[in-house]
């Protein structure tokens, strides 16, 4: 063989490889490579509730079989998702007010008659919050920001007729009272 040829095919390889590559990460669906990010990361895999993805950063929200549920952070790089940071606690109804690296949550499991969230941070400002129900997982609402202070957040729970079911406010302090560790 000539090294003519040797180099043609060598850059041909080359550059399918790299179409390929870039197909393959282009065409690849975000929540897809976030779910399967999750799934690396426990031999028994969760179960995920809802993904949410805020420009270049992501929040999974999951449950593990064992009654733990959590959330782990994402970042967005060329090549997918990269692992951040997260938290894994006891499954229960009590608020959890969790700062992780990039961003600060809270969340509560909620009961059936819930219909709608609002939470009031300390500067006046009210949101309304989603509540989300994974195939097989609890269902919670949740609130998230990068910038908001969010401790101290008075969070009210209403039913489908607008009356008032609960109200609790936020601890002063994130990871308060958490049996899991942020990572």
């Amino acid at each position: 063989m000539s090294k003519k040829l040797i180099k043609g095919i060598a850059i041909c390889g080359g550059m399918l490889l790299i179409a390929v590559l870039v197909i393959k990460l282009v065409l690849k669906d975000d929540y897809q490579m976030i779910e399967d990010e999750v799934h690396r990361f426990y031999k028994m895999s969760p179960v995920i509730a809802h993904i949410e993805i805020d420009g270049r950063y992501a929040l999974a929200f999951y449950e593990r079989g064992d009654w733990h549920a959590g959330v782990m952070e994402f970042k967005k790089t060329w090549f997918g998702w990269e692992f951040l940071s997260s938290t894994t606690d006891r499954v229960h109804t009590d608020e959890q007010f969790i700062e992780l690296t990039h961003f600060s949550i809270i969340q509560q499991a909620v009961f059936e008659k819930t219909e709608s969230v609002h939470v009031e941070l300390q500067n006046g400002e009210t949101y309304s919050a989603p509540i989300v129900k994974g195939e097989n997982t609890y269902r919670r609402w949740f609130y998230y920001s990068d910038t908001e202070d969010l401790a101290g957040a008075i969070v009210t729970t209403y039913d489908k007729n607008g009356d008032q079911l609960n109200e609790v406010k936020m601890p002063d302090e994130p990871n308060e009272g958490l049996s899991g560790t942020v990572d």
